[in-house]
């Protein structure tokens, strides 16, 4: 994972060792030595004056949850960590790699290291155009817009990668029951599409309870990205499964029977499917089926409604890490492609009410209230 290039790219080493600078004098490990071992035991010391330092930062990092009657509470993401601890263990038992706070720098720092030997190299032309997929997001802006230095990129993504870990309960084997699957509705049927998809997935959660969203839309009918809970996820595998097998037409069924009687079939196969799901050992290891494979590694529901909770403390976190003065709109106008529109990010009025529409954010709304002075200003 971009070691070769660390070997070989003076640049490429920089963008690394800095990294290792700063978590080690911050939260006490090197990102290299996790890429390079993927140890499944790392212990954090909290001996001295550094190590109280360090202990420090880990207890001061919170995120919140939501409660069952659905207030928020702000909650320690260490909770074992208080004034008296010696030391702290990560533990993974696919290694610590694996792990979302670990991944998430690990990849990000590849990406800034290849983008940055790239270009001391020549190979990006002047006012390209960049997106970033999720967190390639991050990697994108920090390096064409250099919107953050290295280390403050490294502290986000080792945050964001915190704050997903810990969202989802896990087993004393640092297991969780949530996952993520990719879906091509084509290979079930040439009708079925992703409307099909969509009501197959609403269906399947309102029927079972569990959670299940189409979190990624990345091609057109072909190829979709499901996150939810494992039981779901298999239940959604066994449905489709069945739909292709029995060649059930749902767009068909639709023009002949009463949207009722569709829908009355359709829970009838998924309740069917749940209860073979119930049946089988656990934890459940999901399987490929006629139309969707199991994203393997991934124990976190990323993009889901299920993760909302944490963007008021995230955002909060990234403000602290992004300063006024290093964001230059010449580098992102016209340029950058935000995950959110997939159309170029431009500072008009139309295009934060496209904002608004598709997220919803509180902040959006209060910058629309206030555009006309804005404008003024």
């Amino acid at each position: 994972m971009g070691m070769d290039l660390y070997n070989s790219s003076a640049v490429a080493k920089e963008v690394w060792d800095r990294a290792d600078t700063h978590f080690m004098d911050n939260y006490g490990f090197a990102i290299t030595n996790i890429v390079k071992n993927n140890p499944k035991e790392l212990t954090i010391h909290f001996g001295g004056a550094r190590g109280k330092a360090i202990r420090q930062n880990y207890m001061s990092m919170t995120f919140e949850t939501v409660a069952a009657d659905g207030s928020i509470k702000s909650e320690k993401i260490f909770k074992e960590i208080s004034e008296s601890t010696t030391s702290y263990t990560y533990r993974s038992p696919t290694g610590l790699l694996s792990a979302t706070q670990f991944t998430q720098p690990a990849l990000t720092l590849m990406e800034k290291a290849s983008f940055e030997d790239m270009r001391t190299k020549g190979l990006v032309q002047r006012d390209s155009s960049f997106a970033g997929h999720s967190l390639g997001e991050y990697s994108a802006l920090a390096a064409l817009a250099e919107v953050m230095p290295i280390e403050s990129l490294v502290s986000v993504v080792f945050y964001r990668g915190l704050t997903m870990q810990v969202a989802v309960e896990r087993d004393s084997a640092g297991r969780s029951n949530y996952s993520m699957a990719a879906v091509n509705p084509s290979r079930i049927s040439k009708t079925f599409n992703e409307s099909a998809l969509q009501y197959v997935c609403e269906n399947i959660a309102e029927t079972t309870g569990w959670l299940l969203e189409i979190v990624n839309l990345n091609v057109a009918n072909m190829q979709y990205v499901c996150a939810g809970d494992l039981r779901a996820l298999d239940t959604l595998t066994g449905v489709l499964n069945y739909l292709k097998q029995q060649k059930i037409d749902i767009q068909q069924l639709m023009l002949t029977l009463s949207l009722e009687d569709v829908k009355q079939h359709l829970v009838e196969i998924i309740r069917e499917c749940a209860v073979q799901t119930e049946a089988k050992p656990k934890p459940l290891d999901l399987q490929r089926g006629f139309a969707t494979i199991p994203l393997k590694g991934i124990d976190v529901p990323f993009h889901s409604t299920f993760l909302r909770s944490g963007v008021k403390p995230f955002r909060s976190f990234l403000l602290k890490k992004i300063q006024k003065e290093s964001i230059d709109p010449g580098k992102l106008v016209g340029k950058y492609i935000p995950n959110v529109t997939a159309r170029p990010f431009e500072i008009t009025r139309e295009y934060f009410e496209d904002v608004y529409r598709l997220t919803n954010s509180p902040r959006i709304g209060g910058i629309l209230e206030r555009w006309e002075e804005y404008e003024k200003a």
